[in-house]
């Protein structure tokens, strides 16, 4: 008996039904993909950039309104300066100088009952490694009578090819920030 191309076992037999990707449906899968991640890759790490300087600057301001809740709470002056080593409780003191801001900041209570007596540090903060902070004070006190600074100030937190986040300290002790329009070096 002669089977003919169209005859009933050879039908039965092609039915096979393939499960899974061709080839070029994958090519175009991986090739879509990689211009997917081309694009999102670098603002992922833009945003990624944007949020530390933010968390960073957020993180001055809450030291500053912190210092300045304390001072009025306790009725005794805080002070907000740079620090040389943030990470230890050896030093006490401010570090020396307006530039110092960059490695990190300590609020450190003063006695004002006892002159020149019980200083101890509330809070530390350490920078990242990438933020430079810019400004000409060398620390900011606020007042335990109505929680006012000793003079105004500003600051100037950067990293670089980000905007610039800039953090004022009033005399009456309010403190606010914004960010500007240049762009880091």
């Amino acid at each position: 008996m002669l089977l003919s191309k169209f005859s009933p076992a050879a039908v039965i037999t092609n039915k096979t039904h393939q499960t899974g990707f061709s080839l070029v449906e994958l090519m175009v899968t991986l090739a879509i993909a990689a211009i997917l991640l081309v694009i999102g890759v670098p603002s992922m790490i833009d945003l990624i950039r944007d949020a530390r300087l933010a968390s960073q600057s957020d993180m001055l301001v809450s030291t500053l309104n912190l210092a300045r809740t304390e001072a009025v709470k306790q009725r005794n002056n805080f002070r907000v300066c740079p620090s040389a080593a943030p990470n230890t409780d050896a030093l006490l003191t401010c570090a020396a100088g307006a530039g110092a801001w960059s490695t990190g900041w300590i609020t450190i209570y003063q006695d004002t009952a006892n002159a020149g007596a019980a200083k101890a540090i509330t809070q530390r903060s350490v920078a990242s490694s990438d933020l430079t902070v810019t400004t000409a004070a060398t620390s900011v006190e606020f007042s335990g009578t109505i929680g006012s600074a000793t003079a105004a100030t500003s600051f100037v937190l950067c990293t670089p090819n980000r905007k610039q986040h800039l953090v004022d300290v009033s005399l009456s002790g309010h403190i606010s920030k914004r960010i500007g329009t240049t762009v880091c070096p």
